[in-house]
């Protein structure tokens, strides 16, 4: 073991290896000759055979996580560096399993978002939530846990965190104007499962914003004659009307069936209502 040591120390380490593995024949389980070896295959960036060792010597000895957790957290860095992003999560899972305080935020924050681009947002939402939770976060954070609950279908709890992305991003940001136009867009889903579920006034308190905001402008049109049919369920059919006359004007040529719909409703609510 300890000429392995020495061929450590001046940077053989396939030789290195090789007389830890010759030691651990004859000290079998030796848990120092394990930890060497994992050791020596983390510094030379072999990923699952730093593990094969690291996994279950972290089992059978709790003590030795942080020691190992050192090693691959340097493995998850370097892999990330060189955009080797399924190496860091590799090298960064048994971290998660051990607890989330043993990775950095800055590693969690890349592993969130490698998961985000493979689209598994379950498990990048956990990590971005965890990110969010600390003082130095980037503001970015706020926008991409709202992307999460977006592709999850949770437009409703996306909504909280879009806002206070818009309203803390800088006009130069990158992400603002996405941020802006998914922000509308949730806005306009989840006015839209307020309707269906029998709530009116919260749908109309997300239209008039989504209105206000003025994206997603393909929804616009939409977003107004939604106004004037909750307007128009809750009685206001003078507000309602000039909801769907916003339909109109936003469409001079007077073409597109949303625009035939709002013609129907103003005809329905002058003449066929008053008749009845």
């Amino acid at each position: 073991m300890r000429l392995g040591d020495r061929l450590m120390a001046v940077g053989e380490t396939d030789r290195a290896i090789a007389e830890y593995k010759l030691a651990e024949r004859q000290r079998s389980g030796d848990a120092d000759i394990r930890l060497r070896i994992g050791h020596a295959y983390a510094s030379r960036g072999d990923v699952d055979e730093a593990l094969e060792y690291y996994r279950p010597l972290a089992e059978e000895k709790p003590e030795l996580r942080h020691q190992i957790a050192a090693d691959l957290i340097a493995l998850s860095m370097a892999a990330r560096e060189r955009g080797a992003a399924e190496n860091m999560a590799r090298s960064l899972q048994p971290l998660l399993d051990w607890g989330l305080g043993y990775v950095p935020t800055d590693l969690l924050l890349a592993l969130a978002r490698h998961y985000g681009r493979d689209g598994d947002y379950p498990r990048s939402l956990g990590l971005y939530l965890a990110v969010l939770a600390e003082e130095s976060r980037e503001p970015g954070v706020l926008y991409e846990v709202g992307r999460a609950y977006e592709e999850l279908g949770g437009c409703e709890r996306a909504l909280p965190y879009f806002r206070r992305y818009v309203e803390e991003a800088r006009r130069g940001d990158p992400e603002r104007d996405a941020a802006r136009w998914h922000y509308g867009n949730c806005l306009f889903v989840s006015a839209d499962e307020d309707r269906a579920a029998g709530r009116p006034s919260a749908a109309l308190q997300k239209l008039d914003e989504m209105v206000s905001f003025g994206v997603p402008r393909t929804l616009i049109d939409d977003a107004h004659f939604m106004r004037g049919e909750m307007l128009l369920s809750v009685g206001n059919t003078e507000s309602a009307l000039g909801a769907y006359q916003r339909v109109l004007d936003l469409n001079p040529s007077r073409t597109g069936s949303i625009v035939r719909r709002a013609e129907e409703r103003i005809r329905q609510i002058r003449f066929g209502f008053e008749d009845e």
